[in-house]
């Protein structure tokens, strides 16, 4: 065998655990947030427009669906440096307010299922690097992973 080619891995299944601790910044409640308005404007927009389906393709759970702050949680929007963030998101935060406003925004919520949201394959329970591959995954395989809650039967 060259140096340039190389034997196929099989298919197989990994494990994996993680423990963490998040860091929330002080804020206030959503429900007193004087940009919560513009989330339940939005939430409205897509809806009217046809827009709010699970934004993974050919997904068949059923809904209500839900708004996911994709790039930045509004609890953790407190320890965000707006210029990092203008950089980051291609934007330019002028103020405290334009930050917030952008985050109660159709730039910054994606429609997910309950399951896509917040489940064994959601986005708040997957790591990134695991739950992003979902939006291209072929519909003939198992998902790339899912959070497993009690021992697997082999």
């Amino acid at each position: 065998m060259t140096a340039h080619q190389h034997d196929e891995v099989a298919a197989h299944d990994q494990a994996g655990s993680a423990h963490w601790i998040a860091h929330v910044p002080a804020h206030e409640p959503r429900e007193g947030d004087p940009h919560y308005h513009l989330f339940h404007a939005a939430k409205e927009r897509m809806r009217r427009l046809g827009l709010l389906k699970c934004a993974i393709p050919g997904c068949t759970f059923p809904g209500p669906i839900e708004l996911h702050h994709t790039h930045l949680e509004f609890s953790l929007t407190g320890g965000v440096d707006l210029e990092l963030a203008s950089k980051a998101f291609g934007q330019h935060f002028e103020s405290d307010d334009d930050f917030a406003a952008w985050v109660e925004s159709p730039g910054n919520l994606e429609p997910l299922c309950p399951v896509h949201h917040r489940t064994h394959l959601g986005v708040h329970v997957l790591p990134g690097p695991l739950w992003e591959p979902l939006r291209v995954w072929r519909h003939d395989m198992a998902p790339p992973a899912e959070v497993v809650t009690g021992k697997k039967e082999a």
